[in-house]
């Protein structure tokens, strides 16, 4: 029998920083790459036409709405035909050196019935030796056979608008861990780029989720840059190629610091105003205050901003997390 396809399917929104190693690495391994470009204003578009295995589309929305997006990606996905493995990856995530040789490799690329392949993230922090290795397994490649309406199922399951799964998880499916390998992410290569993404989506949370937002607890995660456990290389970590010794880190730029994550935010405080988000802990964002995003704070939000930063670096004693408890279920 014929292996799968290999598709990888990605949103992306100015993603001229990280694209052309993605797409470098990404194309000696994948058979199709789609990319969802988000209204992009700097290179992106232009770089992703440079690659033959790229199909290029349009994300349905302006504004971000991640469920719709990936559906949408999902479905295009479905066009190719055949049977396909299809791989959910964001721009700035690689597939650590090796995979290739690993039995979780040969699992994904030989896979049969309905199978969802979960991996952990391996995290850089500031450069390509400081790294976070995690133990959260993600639902990031799945296998369908042609009982399964890969679109239908995931619109049925998925609807939010930040944070959502990238495949569907269906009941009836195999899941594998892939402790073999790693999913390598550049997101926290840059600290400055990182928080604007996070303030977004805490802002986009509020905006668009139907679920009640909980701003402490929503804090606590994404103010937390370094986590408690780093660890330093003494050999960097690689970026390459399918059967190539090509390290293409040297294509990363790292001094991006995200400004169009801003812009977006000042967007929605232009549409919606700035009250419905005025529980969030995002006000001390330097940039906010450069694009003149002046909101009217209560006294008593100030309060408690004022004690969620003065106590993220205790968030784990056991005084912070009653008084979070309580805060998290008046607010």
């Amino acid at each position: 029998m014929e292996k799968p396809k290999i598709i990888v399917i990605t949103p992306v929104r100015n993603e001229a920083w990280v694209l052309d190693a993605f797409l470098t690495c990404t194309s000696s391994w994948a058979d199709h790459i789609i990319l969802a470009d988000h209204h992009s204003e700097d290179d992106t578009r232009t770089i992703a036409l440079r690659y033959e295995k790229v199909i290029l589309i349009d994300n349905p929305t302006f504004e971000w709405y991640e469920a719709e997006c990936r559906a949408r990606l999902l479905e295009e996905a479905c066009k190719i035909s055949g049977d396909k493995v299809i791989f959910a990856l964001d721009a700035d995530e690689f597939l650590s050196d090796g995979f290739e040789k690993t039995e979780s490799w040969n699992h994904i690329v030989n896979a049969k019935g309905n199978e969802i392949f979960c991996f952990n993230w391996l995290n850089l922090y500031d450069d390509f030796n400081t790294v976070e290795y995690t133990n959260m397994h993600f639902e990031w490649a799945a296998h369908f056979d042609a009982t399964v309406d890969v679109v239908a199922e995931y619109r049925k399951r998925e609807t939010r608008a930040v944070h959502c799964t990238r495949v569907p998880c269906i009941d009836e499916a195999h899941y594998h861990n892939v402790d073999d390998f790693w999913v390598v992410h550049l997101a926290k290569l840059n600290h400055e780029r990182n928080r604007q993404k996070n303030d977004f989506y805490q802002v986009t949370w509020v905006d668009k989720n139907k679920e009640k937002a909980r701003p402490v607890a929503m804090y606590r995660t994404c103010a937390k840059f370094y986590p408690d456990q780093l660890t330093h290389l003494d050999t960097p970590v690689k970026l390459c190629c399918l059967g190539d010794e090509r390290d293409c880190s040297c294509l990363v730029r790292t001094s991006d610091y995200g400004r169009h994550y801003v812009e977006e935010m000042v967007r929605v405080f232009e549409r919606e105003g700035t009250r419905k988000f005025a529980k969030l802990c995002i006000w001390d964002n330097p940039y906010l205050k450069d694009a003149g995003v002046k909101p009217k704070i209560p006294w008593v939000y100030k309060i408690i901003h004022r004690y969620l930063r003065a106590t993220q670096s205790k968030s784990k004693r056991f005084w912070v997390k009653a008084l979070d408890k309580v805060l998290n279920h008046i607010l």
